[in-house]
This record gives structure tokens, C-alpha cells and sequence, in this order.
């Protein structure tokens, strides 16, 4: 069973006003388990590519560092288009420290480490892919 994701983050629900991370939870279930496989896939590269490039000055750029992000990492499953709900919410991550953003990568990747998901299983019930 995975942990709830104050376990990996900074967020206490008991002590802090409803942010950012509050939203997630209220969404996506306090594990992220209402998350399928592909906006958990797609969440954790946004993030993982947002931490790996924050350093790097986006200014004079039309489109945000965090939307880049999530473009890159969405462009297989059309999460740009597709899933608006999922983009604003990575969107408002880019708000979080770095240490938060860090602990929601950790989470999805326990939520996504070892696990067949619905999505990945053809009409017949063969597995299509067992590489995560």
C-alpha cells in the first residue's frame, strides 16, 4: 500500500491552508490513485523535466518552462489537449518548492513502480507492455 502524499511532501492537511497539494489529493485520491497509469506517467516527467531545467532562464519565451514540460512529456497521449483537468494541475506545481515537487515524483513513482495497469492489458487480457 502506498502512503498518502503528505508522507512524501511537506503537506499536512491538519495544519495548512488548502493549496496546491490539497487539490491534487481532493482530485486524484490521497495516494493518487485515481490517477491512470498514463497521467501518472506523464505527471512524473513533467515534474522530473521541470526540476531538472528550473535553473534555466525561460525569459523572453511565449510558452513557460513548466508548459514545455508538460508538452514533452505529454506528447504521446495528447495530454496537452486531451486532459486539462491534469495540465492545470502540473501547471500549479511549478508554485511548489522543489523539495514538494520532489516528494510528488517519489509518489507517482511508487504508485507506478511494479504495477500492470487496465491500460496496458489488450481486449484478449494479454499484457501489452511490461515496461514501465
Amino acid at each position: 500500500m502506498s502512503h498518502p502524499i503528505g508522507y512524501f511532501t511537506g503537506y499536512n492537511p491538519a495544519t495548512q491552508e488548502p493549496g496546491i497539494l490539497h487539490q491534487i489529493q481532493e482530485c486524484y485520491g490521497v495516494q493518487l490513485q485515481e490517477l491512470t497509469y498514463e497521467q501518472k506517467i506523464v505527471m512524473r516527467a513533467a515534474l522530473a523535466d521541470y526540476i531538472a531545467n528550473k535553473p534555466i532562464d525561460q525569459s523572453g519565451n511565449s510558452i513557460s518552462l513548466i508548459d514545455s514540460c508538460i508538452e514533452s512529456a505529454g506528447v504521446d497521449w495528447g495530454i496537452w489537449d486531451e486532459d486539462e483537468p491534469l495540465v492545470e494541475v502540473i501547471q500549479a506545481c511549478s508554485l511548489l518548492s522543489e523539495d514538494d515537487i520532489e516528494g510528488l515524483i517519489e509518489a507517482l513513482t511508487t504508485q507506478i513502480r511494479g504495477k500492470i495497469y487496465a491500460s496496458r492489458i489488450c481486449a484478449e487480457g494479454q499484457i501489452i507492455s511490461r515496461h514501465y
